[in-house]
This record gives C-alpha cells, sequence and structure tokens, in this order.
C-alpha cells in the first residue's frame, strides 16, 4: 500500500502542478498587449481627448488619453515631467499603451518634444 499511496501522491502533485502552469498561460493570454505609436502631432481635441498622429508610414492614427495619461517632454526616458497643454502640433510624440476595441491606442504615456 505504501507503493501505490507514494505514486498517488506523486501523480496529485503533477496535475496540481499542470493545473497551475495552465492557469499561468491563460493569465498571460489575457494580459494586454502594449503597443506604441510615434510620428507627428496632426491635431489635439480636448473635447473628445484625442490626439491624431501621423505616422511615419503616412497613416493616421488616434491616441486616446485620459487624467491618468503621463506627458513628458523630451528623448527616450530622459523626459521630464510635462502635462497636455505642452504638446503642440507637428511636434513629434510617441505614446504607449493598449488598444481598444475601436482599434484606438489608449494611452498610458506620451513622450513629444520638438522634431529635428
Amino acid at each position: 500500500m505504501r507503493i501505490r499511496s507514494t505514486n498517488s501522491l506523486g501523480f496529485g502533485v503533477a496535475v496540481l502542478l499542470s493545473l497551475v502552469l495552465s492557469l499561468s498561460m491563460v493569465a498571460k493570454d489575457r494580459a494586454p498587449k502594449m503597443i506604441n505609436i510615434q510620428g507627428k502631432v496632426f491635431m489635439i481635441d480636448k473635447d473628445s481627448s484625442t490626439i491624431m498622429v501621423d505616422t511615419k508610414s503616412g497613416a493616421r492614427r488616434l491616441v486616446v488619453y485620459s487624467p491618468d495619461t503621463k506627458f513628458k517632454y523630451g528623448r527616450s526616458g530622459k523626459g521630464k515631467e510635462s502635462s497636455l497643454d505642452e504638446v503642440k502640433e507637428t511636434q513629434y510624440i510617441s505614446c504607449t499603451g493598449t488598444s481598444d476595441d475601436r482599434g484606438r491606442l489608449v494611452a498610458k504615456e506620451c513622450l513629444h518634444g520638438e522634431l529635428k
């Protein structure tokens, strides 16, 4: 009987481990994918909380911001804290966030600055 209980215990641990790994993979699949939109600010609409961005490929993309969106001015990770009021049309902007069901970027952070 000891052999059977040891085998049953080993089998139970294996089942539990596979269940935990499966749930971990499902959780990773459901995590929202972060995307980035970069380009020149074409238009800012404060009434609808959106920024229209002309991307390098020529496509116009819509970025939605909220009071939680962090704005920075500068280059790369060296940007200084900023606000939406400091974002100007024709400036370079790079926004990171997730896509909503309408294909818009819901921005968590936007870095803006002068074009070279």
